[in-house]
């Protein structure tokens, strides 16, 4: 009930989870990803949530998120099973995990969230792979569920990456050469499989490109936390630890010793956790969704950790709050909490915005265009109208300014509404000079301007 695309509760989206509800709605109306708007997640969590829209509503992505999530808490059940043959430790942890990842998903519609079941397969997969030689087919598998996350989450994959060398470091120390390289035959054909599918779909949408460039190559390439650096921290830590990744971590570094034949996995897995969790929060655009990431690093490490209750002396779910500190019972105050507390503090804003979704249901049809200037996308997915260009973030290279500075000058949206405190780009002051009007403002929050009627 608190994730953003539930239906009721669209209207107290986040800034980032309105943008990504936006993107579902936007496709349906013709807009294509990373051309008409900026997208940083793969090609394939956009036609997830354009399915996911195909009502026009989000009750369709809803239910998937929701699948993602159950799927995510059955899996982890299933390892823990895996690892400890005990019913109560499996249904601590994975009820945990789900409260852990709708909590980190910071309002579901996260692309983390829709890639969280694939990579969680993974690491059941590679558990059992290290403990009893599992059967080299199912690589075939991990490749496809490797590609799959790469095409919703990129930022995810990373957890492939380090198992990838993992594995390849235990082939060579143990000389399983042949095996090693068709593991990673199958693992490529796997890839394939999924990589030519979206591929197709990138060719034919002309994103092939742009996809990467704005999923892939500026994440990797641009750094510098903005704005408040230690604020940053301070939120990403909270997280961290009452989401019981730091804890996790701790006890991964005690079960090092007992890894036998998984010692290199768990050793990259500890690493892993450290770069990934300090490569989410150096981006310039903090997002604490992507510190679901670091997740998949540290569930293996669940199970064992419980061990110590199995004989049934200790009461399975008091010993599991006392590993993680008692953070948990945070965990689920803040799963329930944060919606709700993020729309009393921006009360205002959300009272304002309903005001100007009113005036522009009424003063425009389903066919005009609509560009708001402001933090979410709210107003756009509210009142059903799409944009023909989009804000483009602070972090993205100038070539992408420069091209915004064209498209504004030529802009031909009905209306353009801009928000208090938003810094307004000069080409888009002097474009709204020349040919916009104001018309009324929302509560002081937003002004909305009107194309003038040029006669003939």
């Amino acid at each position: 009930m608190t994730f953003y695309s539930f239906p009721f509760i669209n209207n107290y989206a986040t800034p980032l989870q309105s943008q990504y509800l936006y993107s579902g709605f936007a496709m349906n109306h013709g807009l294509v990803p990373y051309n008409d708007f900026f997208g940083n997640a793969g090609s394939l969590f956009y036609l997830i949530n354009q399915l996911g829209n195909i009502t026009g509503n989000s009750l369709i992505l809803y239910l998937i998120q929701l699948v993602a999530l159950i799927a995510s808490g059955m899996i982890m059940y299933r390892l823990v099973i895996q690892q400890t043959m005990n019913a109560s430790a499996a249904t601590v942890v994975g009820s945990f995990a789900m409260i852990t990842a709708a909590g980190l998903a910071r309002g579901g519609a996260s692309p983390t969230l829709l890639a969280l079941p694939f990579v969680l397969w993974a690491v059941k997969f590679l558990d059992r792979y290290f403990r009893d030689d599992n059967r080299d087919e199912k690589f075939i598998v991990f490749g496809i569920f490797a590609a799959i996350v790469f095409v919703i989450s990129p930022i995810m994959s990373a957890f492939f990456l380090v198992s990838f060398i993992a594995l390849l470091i235990y082939n060579i120390s143990h000389l399983h050469l042949g095996r090693g390289f068709y593991q990673l035959l199958a693992a490529a054909f796997g890839l394939l499989l999924v990589g030519y599918s979206i591929a197709y779909y990138a060719l034919n949408e002309q994103t092939i490109y742009t996809s990467i460039e704005q999923s892939v190559l500026i994440p990797l390439t641009h750094y510098g936390m903005t704005g408040n650096g230690l604020l940053t921290v301070a939120k990403a830590s909270v997280f961290l630890l009452i989401f019981g990744i730091v804890t996790s971590f701790f006890h991964g570094l005690i079960q090092i010793k007992e890894a036998s034949s998984a010692t290199i996995w768990y050793i990259l897995l500890l690493i892993g956790v450290v770069f990934i969790s300090l490569m989410v929060i150096v981006v310039p655009n903090f997002d604490s969704s992507n510190l679901l990431a670091a997740f998949p690093f540290i569930m293996v490490f669940q199970g064992p950790s419980l061990a110590r209750a199995i004989d049934g002396k200790n009461n399975m779910l008091l010993t599991y709050l006392q590993n993680k500190l008692f953070a948990p019972l945070l965990a689920i105050v803040f799963v329930f909490g944060a919606p709700f507390a993020y729309a009393y503090m921006n009360h205002t804003t959300f009272t304002a915005e309903k005001a100007v979704v009113q005036y522009v249901k009424e003063n425009t049809t389903s066919k005009d265009h609509v560009y708001v200037l402001a933090a979410d996308k709210n107003i756009n997915l509210l009142s059903k109208r799409t944009a023909t260009i989009d804000n483009v973030p602070e972090y993205y290279p100038n070539k992408f300014k420069q091209s915004y500075d064209v498209n504004v000058a030529n802009i031909k949206d009905k209306l353009i509404i801009v928000e208090a405190g938003q810094s307004v780009p000069e080409s888009l002051a002097k474009t709204i000079k020349a040919s916009y009007q104001p018309i009324g403002t929302g509560n002081g929050q937003f002004t909305i301007y009107e194309k003038k009627i040029v006669l003939d």
